[in-house]
């Protein structure tokens, strides 16, 4: 096989640049960032799919909400024209749908039912303070949703069009949109929120703070590899398989019409961990086959190849095996995480393809320098001496360590708080700070509520029951405004009877009324909230910004009050984005328990088969598992959730742990054949173990300088990676050796 490769190998090579020449368009579009609901989900899921019902009902419901506040008051002259000319600009972009607030708010006139007079601007060009406050007084539900009691805030909500590419436009169309109101309102006094400011401004601070410390984390590894090898040579036989995979996978993802994402970011992570942990084996089996009391006078060509031979079958063994591990995230009911998982077992293959094509290439051009390799083999001689004669302390320290991590695992919580992973100085945090000081809360969950058969929107029955509704939710710890398809008939009613609207609903014939006269004078401020069409009327309640758990917990909650109030007659049901943000906790904890349960059996099958003995793969269990309850159990005592920013983690470090695990067995297994227990022992860890050492060594620098992000993201990836190759480590050479004294006796 080796032979045939390196026979072969600039043909290999030839083929390998072909490919990656056809695959640079793909390369090209995979780097262009797609975080849209799509990405995330099924095609078929039916939260997927009651999103977009929704969204053809009311159109987008991401909205740019922007707060104006003053310490003095708004009521001024020069407020008044900046709102006019803010609100005139935000709806000549194209990527603005409309934009409610007070700049271009119409108040009924008294005989609007009549049809005698139209609406007219609540700020006309020549507006009066004190002329808008009598107005205000006059319409407190325009009031409710313009300003703020004391007049000292006032609110503008931009409803986006949803374009074709929105999802990959979204940062583009919010910076537009930014720039458009401090043109007019000082940065000081104008604040923006909303699910796709927070969105955007995660991405951007996700791309920039990952791309950076996975930079400089992959410096600091190849510095490190530099400094242990002393070979540049090496360093690109390593960079070549890293990025050569890397490119390849990110060349067909592209092709196949998939962007980068909140988790395939992470495809160059794997990549690196796995692609030089085999090299590393490679480089450090050709240093001991080069230490002259091993095979003294071997030449380079010589002893590149046999080192590539010896080390194809665990190799191989081991690309299997984590490849299989996370084959097993395509069980997710989540998409972001199936491809995930899919395109990281194609780049896995593919590290294995380029370390031994290039290996064929570059290692033979290299001179072996086994001194890294020789020192740390004979230091781990003396560790494992010093282990044996104090086994009984080893033991007690590796169960009471996993003990320790068993209780941390059962105090996890699955949830997602995307707020929580930005720093608290960042403007996206203090915007929302503002906002909730000085309007209150302002995050929209949308309520679709359907009438029930006999019934219709404006019945008097569903209107009042509504009404009610709202008047519970308004109750609520948490819950600020509430605006809905009521409102709107509320509000044309007190235009008629003043202090009297609210008991004009129980009218039918003033209710038709308002309905033509919203259909009329109001036609796009209807269709917010009506949707002739299904007869669908829409429910917007305001709160805080809530984790994915509060927020399902907070649904429970007006679901319920929804069906003593509107029960009866209408139907309720959650929409909009706020639904599908709390599902990702209920998949999150769906894919973690399923994949990882499902990798281990398959993993676990694959080491049998592989070392053909049952119990000797049976042994290989613990040390595997002890890196995975370690990183479980830090979770839990350190009160890390489950999100998606942390699922991937356990997959990625049992695909570590098993590539050491079959390097380990495949040596011990062919030891055991010449030599007793002890000595296999011995000539194992003496022989993989330096293996094992550097490239944690390489990988934990690497990884550790990641927690000096700024986003939390990046920091709980880099320090939870760097802790559970330090357990891997411990695993492989303190439990493993542990576990074959005690099972594999003389």
């Amino acid at each position: 096989m080796i032979e045939g490769l390196y026979r072969f190998r600039y043909w290999l090579l030839s083929l390998l640049l072909i490919l990656g020449v056809a695959l640079w368009p793909g390369v090209r579009a995979a780097v262009q960032v797609d975080n849209s609901l799509e990405a995330w989900f099924l095609q078929n899921d039916p939260a997927l799919r009651a999103y977009h019902d929704f969204q053809q009902r009311f159109g987008n419901d991401e909205v740019v909400i922007v707060v104006v506040h003053d310490d003095k008051t708004l009521l001024t002259p020069a407020s008044f024209q900046r709102f006019r000319a803010l609100s005139r600009e935000l709806e000549a972009l194209p990527s603005v749908a409309a934009v409610i607030g007070p700049g271009n708010a119409l108040v009924p006139a008294r005989a609007g039912l009549t049809g005698s007079a139209g609406p007219q601007p609540l700020l006309p060009p020549a507006a009066r303070p004190e002329q808008v406050r009598r107005t205000l007084a006059a319409h407190p539900m325009l009031q409710e949703q313009l300003f703020s009691p004391d007049l000292r805030t006032a609110r503008f909500v931009v409803v986006l069009r949803r374009l074709p590419g929105f999802d990959e436009r979204r940062g583009a169309i919010l910076d537009e949109v930014t720039r458009t109101v401090y043109r007019h309102v000082p940065r000081e006094q104008a604040y923006l929120g909303g699910v796709g400011i927070i969105f955007a401004g995660l991405n951007a601070l996700s791309q920039h703070d990952f791309g950076l410390f996975l930079g400089l984390g992959y410096a600091l590894m190849f510095g490190v590899f530099l400094l242990l090898y002393r070979n540049g040579w090496l360093l690109v036989y390593v960079l070549g398989i890293v990025g050569g995979a890397t490119y390849l996978t990110l060349g067909v993802y592209g092709l196949l019409g998939y962007r980068l994402n909140l988790m395939t970011v992470l495809l160059p992570v794997v990549l690196i961990l796995l692609g030089i942990m085999d090299a590393m084996h490679v480089i450090n089996e050709r240093n001991l086959l080069a230490d002259p009391g091993a095979a003294p006078g071997l030449p380079p060509r010589t002893s590149a190849l046999q080192a590539l031979r010896h080390t194809f079958s665990p190799c191989l063994a081991t690309m299997l095996t984590t490849v299989a591990g996370f084959l097993a995230l395509v069980t997710s009911p989540m998409a972001i995480l199936r491809n995930f998982g899919l395109f990281a077992a194609l780049g896995i293959a593919l590290c294995l393809v380029l370390t031994f094509v290039l290996g064929t290439i570059i290692l033979p051009l290299t001179t072996p320098a086994p001194r890294a390799t020789r020192s740390t083999s004979r230091g781990l001689a003396r560790f494992y001496t010093y282990l044996l004669a104090r086994r009984g302390r080893f033991t007690a320290i590796s169960a009471a360590l996993t003990v320790l991590a068993v209780a941390g695992m059962f105090l996890i919580k699955a949830d997602t708080y995307t707020l929580g992973y930005f720093p608290q100085n960042h403007p996206v945090v203090q915007d929302h700070r503002r906002m909730e000081a000085t309007w209150g809360p302002y995050l929209p969950l949308e309520l679709l509520v359907e009438p029930r058969p006999g019934h219709q929107l404006h019945d008097a029955a569903v209107v009042q029951a509504a009404a009610r509704f709202a008047d519970s939710v308004r109750g609520l710890p948490g819950v600020g405004r509430v605006f809905g398809f009521h409102s709107l008939y509320q509000a044309g009613l007190e235009t008629q009877f003043p202090g009297r609207g609210r008991r004009a609903l129980g009218s039918q014939s003033l209710l038709n009324a308002v309905d033509r006269q919203l259909a009329a004078d109001y036609p796009q401020l209807a269709a917010e909230f009506i949707h002739r069409g299904s007869g669908t009327g829409r429910i917007t309640v305001s709160g805080k910004m809530l984790s994915a758990r509060q927020l399902t917990a907070k649904t429970d909650t007006l679901l319920r009050l929804a069906a003593r109030t509107l029960g009866p007659v209408a139907r309720v049901r959650p929409a909009g984005y706020q639904p599908m943000y709390a599902r990702i906790t209920e998949y999150v904890t769906t894919s973690q328990t399923q994949s990882l349960l499902l990798s281990i059996v398959t993993v676990f099958g694959l080491v049998w088969l592989y070392v053909r003995s049952l119990r000797l793969a049976l042994l290989t269990v613990l040390p595997n598992l002890f890196p995975v309850l370690v990183l479980l159990g830090l979770m839990g005592w350190c009160g890390i959730r489950l999100d998606t920013a942390t699922a991937s983690i356990a997959a990625i470090v049992l695909g570590l742990c098993v590539d050491d695990t079959v390097h380990y067995i495949h040596h011990y297994r062919e030891a055991r054949r010449s030599m007793a227990p002890g000595a296999a022992r011995l000539a194992t860890i003496t022989h993989v173990g330096p293996t094992i050492v550097l490239t944690s060594l390489v990988l934990f620098v690497g990884y550790a300088v990641m927690g000096l992000g700024s986003l939390k993201t990046v920091q709980l990836f880099g320090v939870l990676t760097a802790a559970s190759i330090a357990a891997a480590l411990f695993g492989e050479i303190v439990i493993f050796p542990l576990v074959l004294a005690r099972f594999d006796r003389e």
